[in-house]
Protein backbone atom coordinates (compact mmCIF):
# COMPACT_ATOMS: atom_id res chain seq x y z
CA UNK A 1 0.00 0.00 0.00
CA UNK A 2 1.28 3.43 -0.90
CA UNK A 3 0.57 6.38 1.36
CA UNK A 4 0.23 9.33 -1.00
CA UNK A 5 -2.14 11.58 0.92
CA UNK A 6 -2.46 11.93 4.69
CA UNK A 7 -5.35 13.61 6.51
CA UNK A 8 -4.14 15.35 9.68
CA UNK A 9 -6.84 16.73 12.00
CA UNK A 10 -5.37 19.42 14.29
CA UNK A 11 -6.81 21.30 17.25
CA UNK A 12 -3.80 22.85 18.96
CA UNK A 13 -3.58 20.21 21.71
CA UNK A 14 -0.32 18.48 22.60
CA UNK A 15 -1.78 15.25 21.15
CA UNK A 16 -2.40 17.06 17.89
CA UNK A 17 1.20 18.29 17.93
CA UNK A 18 2.43 14.73 18.43
CA UNK A 19 0.28 13.58 15.51
CA UNK A 20 1.79 16.36 13.38
CA UNK A 21 5.28 15.11 14.20
CA UNK A 22 4.31 11.58 13.13
CA UNK A 23 2.74 12.91 9.95
CA UNK A 24 5.97 14.75 9.10
CA UNK A 25 8.07 11.66 9.68
CA UNK A 26 5.79 9.39 7.68
CA UNK A 27 5.29 11.91 4.87
CA UNK A 28 9.05 12.19 4.46
CA UNK A 29 9.44 8.39 4.35
CA UNK A 30 6.63 7.90 1.83
CA UNK A 31 6.78 11.13 -0.17
CA UNK A 32 3.22 11.90 0.92
CA UNK A 33 1.37 15.16 0.92
CA UNK A 34 -0.62 16.22 3.98
CA UNK A 35 -3.97 17.94 4.33
CA UNK A 36 -4.31 19.52 7.76
CA UNK A 37 -7.89 20.11 8.83
CA UNK A 38 -9.25 22.02 11.79
CA UNK A 39 -12.91 22.07 12.78
CA UNK A 40 -14.75 24.53 14.93
CA UNK A 41 -18.25 24.10 16.18
CA UNK A 42 -20.73 26.78 17.08
CA UNK A 43 -23.40 25.44 19.40
CA UNK A 44 -26.07 27.88 18.33
CA UNK A 45 -28.15 30.63 19.82
CA UNK A 46 -27.41 31.79 23.35
CA UNK A 47 -30.43 33.04 25.26
CA UNK A 48 -30.39 36.75 26.07
CA UNK A 49 -26.98 37.34 24.46
CA UNK A 50 -26.91 39.98 21.73
CA UNK A 51 -26.43 38.59 18.23
CA UNK A 52 -23.42 40.88 17.71
CA UNK A 53 -21.70 39.21 20.67
CA UNK A 54 -22.47 35.67 19.48
CA UNK A 55 -21.18 36.59 16.00
CA UNK A 56 -17.98 37.83 17.62
CA UNK A 57 -17.60 34.59 19.61
CA UNK A 58 -18.19 32.49 16.50
CA UNK A 59 -15.60 34.57 14.66
CA UNK A 60 -13.13 33.97 17.49
CA UNK A 61 -13.59 30.20 17.19
CA UNK A 62 -12.96 30.39 13.44
CA UNK A 63 -9.86 32.59 13.88
CA UNK A 64 -8.42 30.25 16.49
CA UNK A 65 -8.89 27.27 14.16
CA UNK A 66 -7.28 29.26 11.30
CA UNK A 67 -4.27 30.09 13.49
CA UNK A 68 -3.83 26.41 14.36
CA UNK A 69 -3.92 25.54 10.66
CA UNK A 70 -1.41 28.27 9.81
CA UNK A 71 1.01 27.05 12.49
CA UNK A 72 0.67 23.48 11.24
CA UNK A 73 1.17 24.51 7.61
CA UNK A 74 4.32 26.46 8.53
CA UNK A 75 5.71 23.44 10.38
CA UNK A 76 4.95 21.08 7.49
CA UNK A 77 6.41 23.49 4.93
CA UNK A 78 9.55 24.00 7.00
CA UNK A 79 10.07 20.23 6.81
CA UNK A 80 9.58 20.22 3.03
CA UNK A 81 6.17 18.52 3.15
CA UNK A 82 3.68 19.40 0.43
CA UNK A 83 0.55 20.46 2.29
CA UNK A 84 -2.78 22.19 2.23
CA UNK A 85 -5.20 23.27 4.91
CA UNK A 86 -8.94 22.91 5.29
CA UNK A 87 -11.06 24.86 7.79
CA UNK A 88 -14.42 23.25 8.56
CA UNK A 89 -17.36 24.57 10.54
CA UNK A 90 -19.22 21.80 12.32
CA UNK A 91 -18.84 18.94 14.76
CA UNK A 92 -15.30 17.53 14.37
CA UNK A 93 -16.39 13.87 14.39
CA UNK A 94 -18.94 14.45 11.63
CA UNK A 95 -16.66 16.69 9.54
CA UNK A 96 -13.73 14.26 9.72
CA UNK A 97 -15.97 11.30 8.91
CA UNK A 98 -17.27 13.14 5.83
CA UNK A 99 -13.73 13.96 4.73
CA UNK A 100 -12.64 10.37 5.19
CA UNK A 101 -15.63 9.14 3.16
CA UNK A 102 -14.37 11.22 0.23
CA UNK A 103 -11.74 8.49 -0.25
CA UNK A 104 -9.09 11.09 -1.07
CA UNK A 105 -6.86 9.96 1.80
CA UNK A 106 -4.75 6.86 2.30
CA UNK A 107 -4.24 7.40 6.02
CA UNK A 108 -5.55 9.55 8.84
CA UNK A 109 -3.09 10.51 11.57
CA UNK A 110 -4.71 12.01 14.65
CA UNK A 111 -4.11 12.56 18.32
CA UNK A 112 -5.69 10.20 20.81
CA UNK A 113 -7.34 13.11 22.63
CA UNK A 114 -7.91 16.77 21.90
CA UNK A 115 -9.46 19.99 23.06
CA UNK A 116 -12.98 18.91 22.17
CA UNK A 117 -15.22 16.37 23.86
CA UNK A 118 -13.91 14.48 26.88
CA UNK A 119 -16.54 11.76 26.95
CA UNK A 120 -14.32 8.93 25.65
CA UNK A 121 -12.85 6.71 28.36
CA UNK A 122 -9.62 5.71 26.61
CA UNK A 123 -9.76 7.73 23.43
CA UNK A 124 -11.19 11.16 22.82
CA UNK A 125 -14.74 11.01 21.53
CA UNK A 126 -13.84 12.55 18.14
CA UNK A 127 -11.14 9.90 17.63
CA UNK A 128 -13.58 7.21 18.70
CA UNK A 129 -16.22 8.43 16.24
CA UNK A 130 -13.74 8.55 13.36
CA UNK A 131 -12.45 5.05 14.15
CA UNK A 132 -15.97 3.65 14.04
CA UNK A 133 -17.12 5.26 10.80
CA UNK A 134 -14.31 5.43 8.25
CA UNK A 135 -12.83 3.14 5.61
CA UNK A 136 -9.10 3.91 5.61
CA UNK A 137 -6.41 3.17 8.20
CA UNK A 138 -6.07 5.53 11.16
CA UNK A 139 -2.87 6.07 13.12
CA UNK A 140 -3.80 7.25 16.62
CA UNK A 141 -0.95 9.07 18.36
CA UNK A 142 -0.82 9.54 22.15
Amino acid sequence: MQIKHILLPVDGSSYSGNATNYAIHLAKLCGSRVTAVSCYEWLGHMVEVPESMTDKLKGNFARQAEEILEQTARKLSAEGIENETDLKEGAPGKMLTNLAKSKKFDLIIMGSHGHSDISGLFLGSVTHKVLNTIYCPVLVVP
